[in-house]
């Protein structure tokens, strides 16, 4: 199957500005209060009906702040739901969005990130996202108060890789104390917060 929708739905060369969103990087965005400013790195944002549907499922605040993004057309919604094998609806659909329109994928799964490359698309990810957004100025903020936010929100990322992604940012900010220890996924469920 992998290789029939490659063949049909292969990119072209043309390098594009435009995105799909799936449904983690849309929630982590909107909890740090950055999800309009990240569409604007774009010069469009797609999401696929698929990944409105999960959104849908919480009817919580994530959902009411797509629902108008799309209202004001500053998101667009495409009627796309397909799924793949060991993977959810929502990363499915952004795969199949963004291999039908030639556009970036904005994706955090490990699983659907390596088959999205694998279909020749462009991946990025809510960190990716996050360090333009430092790069442009948009966030102002020590990178390690961001990281305290992410971990707070219920994004888990490994301590080290975070700090080699924004680690140019940490040297022209202050840095934490080199022992302070932080949570992390493998922490007992008493020491994580859960969004």
């Amino acid at each position: 199957m992998t290789k029939r929708l490659r063949k049909n739905l292969k990119p072209t060369k043309e390098s594009s500005r435009k995105a799909v969103l799936n449904t983690p990087p849309i929630i982590v965005l909107t909890r740090l209060n950055l999800l309009e400013e990240a569409i604007k790195l774009f010069d469009e944002v797609e999401i696929p009906r698929g990944v409105l549907k999960e959104l849908e499922r919480r009817k919580d605040d994530v959902y009411e702040k797509v629902l108008r993004l799309i209202n004001e057309n500053k998101v667009k919604l495409e009627d796309i739901e397909h799924v793949f094998p060991r993977l959810g609806l929502g990363e499915s659909s952004t795969i199949i969005l963004a291999l039908k329109h030639n556009k970036i994928t904005v994706l955090d799964d490990r699983k659907a990130r390596r088959l999205a490359r694998e279909l020749g698309l462009e991946v990025i990810g809510s960190l990716a996202i996050l360090r333009r957004l430092i790069d442009k100025g948009v966030i102002k903020e020590n990178p390690e108060l961001l990281y305290i936010k992410l971990v707070e929100i219920g994004f888990y990322i490994d301590h080290k890789t975070y700090n080699k992604i924004f680690r140019k940012q940490d040297q022209n900010q202050q840095k934490s104390p080199p022992n302070k220890q932080y949570p992390t996924k493998t922490q007992p469920a008493s020491a994580r917060r859960v969004v």
